[in-house]
């Protein structure tokens, strides 16, 4: 590692504990988003079953009004299918239901009086007067908001529990019916709740591991306090906690999974085609890992979104890179004063990735030798790696068109000296290779490091 930081140890354990509770947050938040998408996916799915019996109750309809059959015949014959024949007892057969639904799901239909024109068991009785309050609910929601989705409460027989119902309504007005369908919401949800119950293993998981690492560091630290390593052991350490963050912040997102990995792996390839030094190579590499650091406070909504982003959120994008900056001053504000240079190189790859060389870029507009040769470089690595990414709105281009874009572009977003040595040092082998990539290695390997220090 290249840096030796001397931060206050209390502030690691603080580190150490804010990365679970950042990845439960970002799980909560796409865990709601999730099920708001599955909610909307399941109420589309209902409305299309809704929308084959309108199409059953039109036809019925069109021979009522081409006197095939009287409007009484054509109700009893939607009631026979939707609910059964009756019995002699005058209940309704409901296994006799010809029309196919979910386990659980019930369908009925009342009119703009609110009386229950079909229904198994209820049939004539007016829903604004049944005792269960998830009925009248449902009925005031339906007629007197104008609401077609409703979530409510409905009491069971026992009237000692409730269960929660999901009612999707289509209104048939050529009969003044309003058709209904209820899912019970543990059915309507079955198959989320696996991905629930997954989500809720990660994060035990992710505190389990945090519990490991502060009982390590708390260990480790105890053992260096009469050691001469200590600074280079907390460094380690800050630099795990960095890179975590960084992972962090691409599990937010599968399609940018790894990215900051390969543009690290590109810019020491593309650093060692150019003659840089070795610890110029390490800076650059840890530089490329962080670059994108400053994504971990942009909301997911405007991080995530797939389709265009409006000017206020280009705006908040474009401010990650000083964000970016000022997090790692923060976290790097107590290092040696003889690791001053090193921060700064990485400061710059954090701050300056998307000048242009061309001086159009953010957000200083620095132009040509005035972007610092380290920051050029993972300019090209950055966009390469980017343009051969796939996102949620576009397919990632193949090496090739990928590669005649940074042609195209050289002498005006890109260095020409970098480009120049990207083509000598980026094959297609090369790139193969970075989309192999594992990130657990760029986590486990400085840990691992630190445990033989600790064990010898």
């Amino acid at each position: 590692m290249p840096l030796k930081s001397t931060t206050k140890s209390h502030l690691y354990p603080l580190f150490l504990l804010m990365l679970p509770i950042i990845f439960t947050v970002v799980v909560v938040i796409g865990y709601s988003q999730a099920k708001q998408l599955y909610f909307q996916s399941g109420v589309r799915a209902m409305d299309r079953q809704l929308n084959t019996v309108t199409q059953i109750l039109s036809l019925f309809n069109a021979q009522v009004k081409d006197n095939i059959l009287s409007y009484t015949e054509a109700e009893n014959q939607i009631r026979d299918m939707m609910v059964g024949p009756k019995r002699a007892d005058q209940t309704r057969d409901q296994s006799q239901v010809k029309l196919t639904l979910a386990q659980g799901d019930e369908l009925f239909a009342f009119n703009s009086q609110g009386s229950l024109t079909i229904h198994g068991s209820l049939e004539g009785q007016n829903m604004y007067n049944l005792p269960n309050p998830g009925d009248r609910f449902l009925v005031k929601q339906t007629l007197n908001e104008g609401k077609m989705v409703s979530t409510y409460r409905w009491n069971l027989s026992d009237e000692s529990s409730s269960i929660e119902k999901i009612a999707v309504v289509r209104y048939f007005p050529q009969w003044d019916w309003y058709i209904c369908l209820v899912s019970p919401e543990d059915e309507f949800y079955e198959q989320f709740s696996k991905v629930k119950l997954f989500l809720i293993i990660l994060v035990v998981i992710s505190y389990l591991i945090a519990a490991i690492l502060l009982t390590l560091t708390t260990r480790k630290e105890k053992a260096l306090l009469t050691s001469t390593l200590r600074g280079e052991q907390l460094a380690e350490v800050n630099q795990s906690i960095l890179k975590s963050l960084a992972v962090a912040l691409e599990e937010r997102d599968a399609y940018t999974s790894g990215h900051s990995q390969r543009v690290a792996y590109y810019t020491r390839i593309i650093g060692q085609k150019m003659g840089l030094d070795k610890e110029t190579l390490d800076l650059m590499y840890t530089g490329g890992l962080l670059h994108d650091i400053g994504k971990i406070g942009i909301e997911d909504s405007i991080l995530l979104k797939p389709g265009k982003l409006t000017e206020e959120e280009f705006h908040s994008i474009k401010s990650h890179p000083v964000r970016g900056e000022a997090l790692l001053r923060k976290l790097y504000a107590e290092v040696d004063k003889k690791d001053a240079d090193s921060i700064r190189s990485i400061l710059a790859i954090t701050r300056h990735h998307h000048e242009r060389f061309d001086g159009k870029g953010y957000p200083d507009q620095l132009q040509e030798d005035n972007i610092p040769i380290i920051a050029r470089v993972t300019a090209v690595a950055d966009s390469f790696d980017a343009m051969t990414s796939s996102r949620a709105y576009r397919r990632g281009l193949s090496f090739s068109k990928a590669c005649d874009e940074i042609i195209r572009n050289s002498g005006t977003q890109f260095c020409p000296k970098v480009v120049e040595a990207f083509f000598q040092s980026i094959t297609e082998e090369t790139f193969h290779h970075a989309q192999q990539i594992s990130r657990a290695n760029e986590i486990l390997d400085p840990l691992v490091q630190e445990k033989r220090i600790h064990l010898a």
